[in-house]
C-alpha cells in the first residue's frame, strides 16, 4: 500500500517538480497558449463578422438579381409585345402589298386583253380589206359591157355568197 501512501520525502520533491514545472508551464507555454488562444478567438471573431458581413451582401445581391430578372422579364414582355405587333404589322403590309400586286396584275391583264381584241379587230378589218380588194379586183377582170354579162356576174356572185353561208 505503499502507493496510497507515500513516503513524506517523495511528496516534498514532487513538491518542487510540481512547482517548477508550473514556473516553466507559467514562464513560457502559457504566454504562448494565452497567446494562439486570444489569436485564434480574434480570427473566429473576424470569421464570424466577414461571414456576417457576407451574408449581408448575399442578402443585397439577392435582392439585385430579384430587381434584374423582374426588370429582365418586363423587358422580354415588352420586346415580345412589340415582336408581336411588328409581326401583324408585317402581315398587314405583306396582305395590303399583295392585294396591290393583285391589282395591277389584273389591270395589266385587262390592258393586255383590251390590246389583243383591237389588234384581231385590226386584222379582221384588214381580211375584210383584203378580200374586198380581191373581189373588186375579180369583177373588174370580167368586162362587164353588157348587159347580159352584167347579170350573169350578179347570180354568180349570189351564188358564191350563198354557198358560202351554208
Amino acid at each position: 500500500m505503499e502507493l496510497f501512501n507515500p513516503e513524506s520525502g517523495l511528496i516534498i520533491w514532487m513538491l518542487i517538480v510540481f512547482c517548477a514545472l508550473l514556473f516553466i508551464l507559467a514562464k513560457f507555454a502559457f504566454p504562448v497558449i494565452t497567446k494562439a488562444i486570444s489569436a485564434r478567438e480574434e480570427y473566429i471573431s473576424n470569421a464570424i463578422k466577414v461571414a456576417d458581413e457576407a451574408k449581408r451582401e448575399l442578402a443585397q445581391i439577392e435582392e439585385e438579381r430579384k430587381a434584374i430578372l423582374n426588370k429582365a422579364r418586363e423587358e422580354q414582355n415588352v420586346i415580345l409585345k412589340e415582336v408581336q405587333d411588328l409581326r401583324v404589322k408585317l402581315i398587314d403590309d405583306a396582305k395590303n402589298q399583295a392585294k396591290i400586286e393583285a391589282e395591277k396584275i389584273i389591270s395589266n391583264a385587262r390592258l393586255a386583253i383590251e390590246a389583243e381584241k383591237q389588234m384581231a379587230l385590226k386584222e379582221v378589218r384588214n381580211q375584210v380589206a383584203i378580200l374586198s380588194v380581191d373581189i373588186a379586183e375579180k369583177v373588174l377582170r370580167k368586162n362587164l359591157q353588157s348587159d347580159k354579162a352584167q347579170m350573169d356576174l350578179v347570180s354568180q356572185l349570189m351564188n358564191e355568197v350563198d354557198i358560202l353561208k351554208n
